[in-house]
């Protein structure tokens, strides 16, 4: 039988800061610069995930043309 599963731990935030989108869009690109050198290093690439944060960071890009 199998062992019953536990529920993930629940995060909670202490407190919060507002970043702009441009400064999220920049942090992103650099997280994803980091990532991608991380992940080809120790397995060849994780494409699935470099390819979702690279989606997330076009559209803070699309969202932050939009608002000018």
């Amino acid at each position: 039988m199998d062992v019953p599963l536990s529920p993930p731990l629940r995060i909670q935030t202490l407190n919060s800061t507002s970043l702009s989108t441009k400064h999220a869009e920049k942090r992103m690109e650099a997280f994803i610069d980091d990532f991608q050198a991380r992940s080809t290093a120790a397995q060849g690439g994780n494409t699935a995930v470099t390819v979702q944060l690279q989606k997330l960071r076009n559209a803070l890009h699309d969202e932050r043309k939009h608002k000018k």
